[in-house]
């Protein structure tokens, strides 16, 4: 149960407002049906977003899969051997993302970019943004871990 009603998860929250959605779900299907991100890099980011408000309801939904050695290691990403270089410029961009948006630098997007190019980094951008959002909505709701499941 939320603060503000009796869904116990985001789903069910989202369905008090039938009219909101159809919208989100299919918003939220393009995040990772597009073509020029990968879904796992993707994943990594919405994990890294999750990790670092402390969400335990995101941290535990599961989405898409990615290595293990990567899940178990995310709070060490910038050092260990499970990540490669476009998951370490991602997730660099992704950790400034989430304190302010506004202090990404030019290097920072330009080392994605080199990666996955200009369309690549929009749909990261984009995606951060709704990850960040999720999570931050999933805290205000007081979604229980279980309602991730």
């Amino acid at each position: 149960m939320t603060w503000f009603s009796q869904a116990t998860t985001r789903d069910d929250v989202f369905a008090t407002l039938p009219a909101f959605q159809p919208g989100f779900d299919a918003l939220y299907a393009s995040l990772w049906s597009q073509d020029a991100i990968p879904p796992a890099l993707l994943e990594l980011c919405r994990l890294r977003i999750a990790q670092l408000h402390r969400c335990d309801v995101e941290w535990q939904r599961p989405s898409i899969a990615v290595p293990e050695a990567q899940r178990e290691n995310l709070q060490h990403w910038h050092r260990h051997p499970a990540f490669g270089a476009v998951e370490r410029a991602c997730l660099d961009l992704c950790e400034v993302y989430t304190a302010d948006p506004a202090a990404i630098t030019d290097a920072q997007a330009d080392a994605v970019k080199a990666h996955v190019g200009e369309p690549g980094f929009v749909a990261l951008t984009e995606a951060m943004g709704l990850f960040f959002g999720l999570t931050r909505l999933s805290l205000l709701w007081q979604l229980p871990p279980e309602a991730a499941q």
